[in-house]
C-alpha cells in the first residue's frame, strides 16, 4: 500500500478528533463498569490474542499462499485491534469503554505476541529462522498519541463542560459514520489499481479470516454469557486489526514489500465489514444498551 497525505497526515489527525469525541461520550463510571466485569475484558482477549492467531494459521494452510503473503497473514492476524475498532464502536453505539480497554491491553502485549507468533509463521511457511526486535517503545507512543492522551482530552471535556459534551453528542456520532464512509471510498480510490492487480488473488483468504474472525468474536462472547452489546463489540474488536501496524512491520522490521499488501488490502475490507457488521447487529439497540448496561451493574 502507497503512502500518501491520506494516510500519513488526514488519516491521524481524523481519527485524534474521533477520539476526543469519543472520550466525551465516556465517563470515569463507564470503565469502573467495565473493570467491574472483568469477564468481558478476559473474554475479548481470548478472542483477540489466542483464537484469532489460530485462525490467521488455519487460513496461511488452507489456502494456496506463497510463504511470504502466508507470514503475512499470521501477521495480520497478530497484530492487536486498532483505532479503527474504536471509531466504528463509537459510530455504532457499541460498549465504548470495553473495546478502549481492549484496544489499549492488545496493544500493549503486541510486543511479546507478535515476535512470537511470527516466529512461528517463519518456522512454520519458511526456510528461515529469523530474530525479530518489536519497537514497543513506538509502538506503546503511537497508541497513547491515537487513543488514551485524545479520550483523556474528551473526557476532560465533558466533566468541565457537560452541556457542551452533550450537544455535540449525536453530532460526533454523524461525523465517525461519515467519516468511516469517505474513508472507504478514498481508500479504495487511490489504490484502486493494487485492488485490481493484487485482490483477486489474496481476497478469498483475508476475507475468510475477516468474516470468521467477527463471527468467532460474536458468538464466543454470547457463549459466555456477554450482553449483545459487549458481544458485537468483542466480534468487532477480534475482525479488526491495526493493519496500519502490520503495514509498518512488513516494511521497517521485516524489509518486504510484499508482506504489506495483503494487510493494506484487508485495512480497505474490515473498514467495510466491520461498520456493517456492528450496525447490523445492534440496530435498534438503544433501549437494549440501557438494559445491558444496567444488567453489567448488578
Amino acid at each position: 500500500m502507497e503512502s500518501s497525505v491520506l494516510s500519513e497526515v488526514v488519516l491521524p489527525l481524523a481519527i485524534v478528533i474521533i477520539m476526543v469525541a469519543m472520550g466525551m461520550s465516556l465517563t470515569v463510571a463507564d470503565f469502573r463498569r467495565v473493570l467491574s466485569n472483568p469477564k468481558a475484558i478476559g473474554v475479548g482477549l481470548l478472542c483477540q490474542l489466542l483464537l484469532l492467531p489460530i485462525i490467521g494459521i488455519a487460513v496461511a494452510y488452507i489456502f494456496p499462499l506463497e510463504a511470504v503473503f502466508a507470514v503475512s497473514i499470521v501477521l495480520l492476524a497478530a497484530s492487536p485491534g486498532g483505532t479503527t475498532s474504536n471509531l466504528v464502536s463509537h459510530a455504532a453505539e457499541l460498549d465504548r469503554a470495553l473495546s478502549v480497554t481492549l484496544t489499549a491491553i492488545s496493544n500493549l502485549m503486541s510486543w511479546l505476541s507478535i515476535p512470537l507468533l511470527l516466529g512461528i509463521a517463519l518456522s512454520l511457511f519458511t526456510d528461515n529462522s529469523q530474530s525479530i526486535d518489536f519497537p514497543i517503545v513506538d509502538v506503546m507512543v503511537q497508541v497513547a498519541a491515537l487513543t488514551f492522551v485524545p479520550i483523556l482530552i474528551g473526557m476532560g471535556i465533558r466533566h468541565w463542560r457537560p452541556n457542551f459534551a452533550e450537544r455535540t453528542k449525536n453530532g460526533s456520532k454523524i461525523f465517525s459514520g461519515v467519516f468511516l464512509l469517505v474513508v472507504i471510498l478514498l481508500l479504495v480510490i487511490q489504490n484502486w489499481d493494487t485492488i485490481l492487480v493484487e485482490g483477486p488473488r489474496f481476497a478469498p483468504a483475508f476475507i475468510v479470516m475477516n468474516v470468521v474472525a467477527l463471527a468467532v468474536g460474536f458468538f464466543v462472547a454470547k457463549g459466555f454469557g456477554l450482553t449483545q452489546t459487549q458481544s458485537v463489540t468483542v466480534g468487532v474488536e477480534t475482525g479488526l486489526q491495526n493493519s496500519t501496524l502490520s503495514i509498518t512491520i512488513a516494511l521497517s522490521i521485516m524489509a518486504n514489500n510484499e508482506m504489506a499488501i495483503i494487510p493494506g488490502l484487508y485495512g480497505i475490507w474490515m473498514l467495510a465489514t466491520g461498520f456493517a457488521f456492528a450496525f447490523w447487529l445492534n440496530r435498534g439497540a438503544d433501549e437494549k444498551s440501557k438494559e445491558d448496561k444496567a444488567a453489567t451493574a448488578v
